[in-house]
C-alpha cells in the first residue's frame, strides 16, 4: 500500500502532536542534521501503518506493536507500507519509493467482538 508523504501532512502531525522539532519542518535545520530534506515523524509513520491496516482490517484490532526504525523517511515522497498476516500477527514493513528500508516491526491483533 502507498502513501504520499506530504508536507502538510507533517505539518499537521506536527501542530497535533506538539512535535515541531525542526527537522521535520525545516530544510535548513534538516541539513545542518545531515539530511538532504525534512524527515517523518517516526511516531507519525508508526501510527500510519497501524491506520492504513486498519482501514483494510476493519474488523480487526491493533492489541500491542512494535516499530523499529533503520533510515528516516524524507517528508515530500512516496512510503510502501507492506503487511503480512500469520494468524494474531502482522508483520509490518516499509520501504520508500527509493527501495530504502525504513522501519519493519510487528503488530498483534484480534478480531472483534460483535
Amino acid at each position: 500500500m502507498k502513501k504520499h508523504i506530504t508536507v502538510e501532512a507533517i505539518k499537521k502531525y506536527a501542530a497535533a502532536s506538539k512535535d515541531k522539532a525542526a527537522i521535520h519542518l525545516d530544510v535548513d535545520a534538516a541539513r545542518t542534521a545531515g539530511f538532504d530534506r525534512p524527515v517523518a515523524h517516526g511516531m507519525y509513520i508508526m501510527g500510519l501503518a497501524q491506520s492504513l491496516y486498519i482501514e483494510k482490517h476493519p474488523t480487526q484490532w491493533i492489541t500491542a506493536y512494535n516499530m523499529k526504525f533503520q533510515k528516516p523517511l524524507f517528508v515530500d515522497t512516496v512510503a510502501i507500507f507492506n503487511f503480512e498476516c500469520f494468524g494474531d500477527s502482522v508483520e509490518v514493513t516499509v520501504t520508500a519509493e527509493t527501495g530504502d528500508k525504513i522501519a519493519a516491526g510487528t503488530f498483534l491483533v484480534k478480531e472483534l467482538q460483535r
